[in-house]
Protein backbone atom coordinates (compact mmCIF):
# COMPACT_ATOMS: atom_id res chain seq x y z
CA UNK A 1 0.00 0.00 0.00
CA UNK A 2 1.48 3.38 -0.97
CA UNK A 3 0.46 7.00 -0.51
CA UNK A 4 1.95 9.97 -2.31
CA UNK A 5 1.70 13.67 -1.53
CA UNK A 6 2.89 14.78 -4.94
CA UNK A 7 0.30 15.58 -7.55
CA UNK A 8 0.65 13.45 -10.60
CA UNK A 9 2.93 15.18 -13.05
CA UNK A 10 3.85 17.98 -10.65
CA UNK A 11 7.22 19.33 -11.71
CA UNK A 12 9.86 19.85 -9.07
CA UNK A 13 8.04 17.84 -6.41
CA UNK A 14 9.69 14.81 -4.96
CA UNK A 15 6.99 12.41 -3.87
CA UNK A 16 6.68 11.53 -0.22
CA UNK A 17 5.76 7.89 0.07
CA UNK A 18 5.03 5.54 2.91
CA UNK A 19 4.92 1.90 1.96
CA UNK A 20 3.69 -0.68 4.47
CA UNK A 21 4.04 -4.44 4.36
CA UNK A 22 2.94 -6.87 7.09
CA UNK A 23 4.30 -10.40 7.53
CA UNK A 24 4.10 -12.95 10.33
CA UNK A 25 7.29 -14.00 12.05
CA UNK A 26 7.88 -15.93 15.28
CA UNK A 27 4.40 -15.30 16.69
CA UNK A 28 4.36 -11.60 15.89
CA UNK A 29 3.29 -9.44 12.97
CA UNK A 30 6.21 -7.50 11.53
CA UNK A 31 5.14 -4.29 9.84
CA UNK A 32 7.88 -3.02 7.54
CA UNK A 33 7.57 0.71 6.90
CA UNK A 34 9.39 2.58 4.15
CA UNK A 35 9.40 6.38 3.95
CA UNK A 36 8.92 9.36 6.23
CA UNK A 37 6.21 8.88 8.84
CA UNK A 38 4.60 12.32 8.88
CA UNK A 39 1.14 13.81 9.35
CA UNK A 40 0.50 13.80 5.61
CA UNK A 41 1.94 10.35 4.92
CA UNK A 42 1.00 8.06 7.81
CA UNK A 43 -2.45 7.05 6.49
CA UNK A 44 -1.42 3.62 5.17
CA UNK A 45 0.47 2.82 8.37
CA UNK A 46 -2.44 3.93 10.57
CA UNK A 47 -4.82 1.79 8.54
CA UNK A 48 -2.57 -1.28 8.78
CA UNK A 49 -2.08 -0.86 12.53
CA UNK A 50 -5.82 -0.43 13.15
CA UNK A 51 -6.43 -3.75 11.37
CA UNK A 52 -3.78 -5.44 13.51
CA UNK A 53 -5.14 -4.04 16.77
CA UNK A 54 -8.56 -5.47 15.89
CA UNK A 55 -7.06 -8.78 14.76
CA UNK A 56 -6.05 -11.98 16.51
CA UNK A 57 -2.32 -11.24 16.96
CA UNK A 58 -1.68 -8.55 19.57
CA UNK A 59 2.11 -8.69 19.10
CA UNK A 60 3.49 -6.18 16.60
CA UNK A 61 7.02 -5.22 15.59
CA UNK A 62 7.47 -2.05 13.56
CA UNK A 63 10.51 -2.42 11.31
CA UNK A 64 11.66 1.19 10.95
CA UNK A 65 14.97 0.52 9.18
CA UNK A 66 13.75 2.49 6.13
CA UNK A 67 12.14 5.36 8.06
CA UNK A 68 14.49 8.36 8.16
CA UNK A 69 12.15 10.60 10.16
CA UNK A 70 8.95 10.62 12.18
CA UNK A 71 6.94 13.59 13.40
CA UNK A 72 4.61 13.96 16.39
CA UNK A 73 1.70 12.45 14.46
CA UNK A 74 3.70 9.28 13.94
CA UNK A 75 4.73 9.20 17.60
CA UNK A 76 1.09 9.64 18.59
CA UNK A 77 0.15 6.71 16.34
CA UNK A 78 2.84 4.54 17.97
CA UNK A 79 1.64 5.41 21.49
CA UNK A 80 -2.05 4.84 20.66
CA UNK A 81 -1.22 1.52 19.02
CA UNK A 82 0.88 0.46 22.02
CA UNK A 83 -1.96 1.32 24.40
CA UNK A 84 -4.50 -0.66 22.38
CA UNK A 85 -2.20 -3.66 22.02
CA UNK A 86 -1.40 -3.69 25.76
CA UNK A 87 -5.14 -3.68 26.49
CA UNK A 88 -5.38 -6.83 24.34
CA UNK A 89 -2.52 -8.44 26.33
CA UNK A 90 -0.04 -7.78 23.52
CA UNK A 91 2.84 -5.44 22.79
CA UNK A 92 4.42 -3.06 20.30
CA UNK A 93 8.17 -3.11 19.66
CA UNK A 94 10.25 -0.89 17.40
CA UNK A 95 13.11 -2.38 15.41
CA UNK A 96 16.06 -0.86 13.58
CA UNK A 97 15.17 2.76 14.33
CA UNK A 98 17.27 5.32 12.49
CA UNK A 99 19.22 8.11 14.26
CA UNK A 100 16.67 10.90 13.70
CA UNK A 101 13.80 8.70 14.92
CA UNK A 102 15.90 7.60 17.93
CA UNK A 103 16.58 11.24 18.75
CA UNK A 104 12.89 12.19 18.64
CA UNK A 105 11.98 9.20 20.82
CA UNK A 106 14.64 10.20 23.33
CA UNK A 107 13.75 13.91 23.42
CA UNK A 108 10.08 13.10 24.03
CA UNK A 109 10.93 10.38 26.61
CA UNK A 110 8.92 7.89 24.56
CA UNK A 111 11.98 5.65 24.49
CA UNK A 112 10.92 4.74 28.04
CA UNK A 113 7.63 3.17 26.91
CA UNK A 114 8.35 2.13 23.33
CA UNK A 115 10.93 -0.65 23.47
CA UNK A 116 13.53 -0.51 20.70
CA UNK A 117 15.63 -3.35 19.33
CA UNK A 118 18.56 -3.24 16.90
CA UNK A 119 16.98 -5.82 14.57
CA UNK A 120 13.60 -7.37 13.77
CA UNK A 121 14.99 -10.74 14.81
CA UNK A 122 15.86 -9.43 18.28
CA UNK A 123 12.46 -7.75 18.61
CA UNK A 124 10.51 -10.89 17.72
CA UNK A 125 12.74 -13.11 19.86
CA UNK A 126 12.70 -10.98 23.02
CA UNK A 127 10.80 -12.50 25.90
Amino acid sequence: MEFSLAREGAAGHQSERVAVEATERDGAVVVTVTGRVLYDTLGPLAEQLSHLVAGPSPRVVLDLAQVPMCDSSGLNLFVRTRTELLAADGWLRLAATQPMVDNVLHITNLDRILPRYPTVEEATGAA
